[in-house]
């Protein structure tokens, strides 16, 4: 059994979009793949195609892996504005820190006024 052999189940690796993969294509993916293994089976065929199958498994991978990581804010709960205020203000509380320590780290110089 060779490549040619084997059903054309949409190359995954050649299609390079923006942004995460859709819920919709995922899922047309991995519903292909299960398909092509079931037919394969049916054929008995499913031993002698392990190469081509690993290749689409590298490939599926690489969607859901696009799908799941890259895509991961709309799994996250929505912001609480109250949470983002306060890390705000923990960030510039931590940039007037680092300023102080700056300005503590020069000698003193006495200022013209009190000359």
């Amino acid at each position: 059994m060779t490549d040619e052999d084997l059903p054309d189940s949409g190359d995954a690796s050649g299609e390079r979009r923006s942004g995460p993969p859709s819920e919709d294509r995922v899922r047309l993916e991995l519903v292909l793949l299960a398909e092509l293994i079931q037919d394969l089976a049916r054929k008995d065929s499913l031993l002698e195609a392990v190469p081509f199958l690993l290749r689409r498994l590298g490939d599926l991978r690489q969607v859901l892996f696009d799908y799941e990581v890259r895509g991961t804010e709309r799994l996250l709960p929505i912001e609480d504005p109250k949470e983002r205020e306060a890390r705000r203000l923990i960030r510039e509380m931590e940039e007037r820190k680092r300023e102080m320590m700056k300005d503590w780290e020069k000698p003193w110089e006495p200022d013209e006024d009190e000359g």
